[in-house]
């Protein structure tokens, strides 16, 4: 799995039942035994059902012999009590069988509702943080820079937080929506000042990349499978590992300020073909992100992991989000 979120994720779902309960240690179905009394008058090994004195097929009263009178000449035994019910606990229960079954929403299993509405307020969060910042950065580029550096670093923590916590944190993952919506602020502005009209562009194509992704995955026509999950983990070191290396040599002076970026191969600069690789990456790992979450649907989880299937989905898109921003500079350039 690309994404650790759903790695962890799916790492705590095997600990459930198929039903989504917890397993529980030392847990054995068992019936409770009838108790048991010596009949009046008998052999004290002799011992019969409390709730049933004569036969079993009396569980509600007593059969105990009666002595013969006129109206039972031979001292027939007879019962002495008869069943009584509450007729209000009836009642209930015909209503309870006449209900419609209990869904998954009545249960506290997640559901894709519960995923869609908690991405769209993630994504919701985002979008006014990222206003602020570019706000902030019209007015004083510096507070732009500024709000940008403060939100990577808190957005990384937050994300390394939330993809090791044992369980959901809403509020820490709301507050890292904020953060990298201040983080993606900053960074669209000064991009925008560069690449005039290059924010609209990336959103677009942001939208249209998961958009289609979702469609085709929703369809049928693509499905997670190991091949694809070790494709996109080699592709994910592959592409860390050139942006290191890259990073490293401009920053110690060896190759100018593009790097790796502006050699070319067959004529096509280097760091557009990586661009356009790490873009079908993230599309990979957004097949992987559905899958999971149609995992974790079908097992019937508990719904407060909607959360962290949203933050995984956050996680991804965010990602995609720069690496198109900076393809789309790339060709411009």
């Amino acid at each position: 799995m690309a994404n650790p979120v759903f790695d962890r994720l799916e790492s705590q779902w095997n600990k459930t039942t198929p039903a989504g309960y917890p397993t529980m240690p030392g847990y054995r179905p068992g019936g409770a035994a009838a108790s048991t009394q010596t009949r009046p008058g008998a052999d004290a090994s002799a011992s019969y059902p409390a709730s049933a004195t004569a036969d079993a097929r009396y569980p509600y009263g007593s059969t105990a012999g009666d002595a013969p009178t006129a109206s039972n000449p031979i001292g027939q035994s007879a019962p002495t009590g008869y069943p009584t019910y509450d007729q209000r606990a009836l009642g209930e229960a015909e209503q309870a069988y006449a209900a419609a079954a209990a869904d998954a929403v009545d249960r506290g299993r997640m559901t894709y509702d519960d995923v869609i509405v908690r991405t769209g307020a993630l994504l919701g969060v985002l979008v006014v943080a990222a206003a602020g910042a570019w706000f902030a950065a019209t007015i004083n580029p510096g507070i732009g820079v500024a709000l940008m550096g403060g939100g990577l670093l808190v957005g990384f923590v937050l994300a390394l937080v939330n993809s090791f916590s044992q369980t959901p944190r809403p509020a820490l993952i709301v507050a890292y929506s904020a953060a990298e919506g201040l983080a993606l602020g900053g960074l669209s502005y000064l991009m925008e000042t560069v690449y005039p009209g290059i924010v609209i562009q990336a959103v677009l194509a942001t939208a249209a990349v998961f958009g289609v992704t979702l469609a085709l995955f929703a369809s049928g026509k693509v499905r997670n499978s190991p091949k694809l999950m070790r494709f996109t983990l080699i592709a994910l070191v592959g592409i860390l590992a050139y942006r290191l290396i890259n990073a490293g040599l401009v920053f110690f002076g060896v190759l100018s300020n593009g790097g790796l970026n502006d050699a070319t191969i067959m004529g096509i600069p280097l760091g557009l073909a990586v661009g356009v690789l790490a873009v079908l990456v993230g599309a990979a790992c957004l097949i992987q992100d559905f899958d999971e979450v149609k995992v974790g649907v079908a097992a019937g989880v508990p719904a407060k992991f909607a959360w962290m299937c949203a933050f995984g989905l956050m996680v991804t898109v965010v990602w995609m989000y720069v690496e198109i921003l900076q393809l789309l500079a790339r060709i411009r350039d």
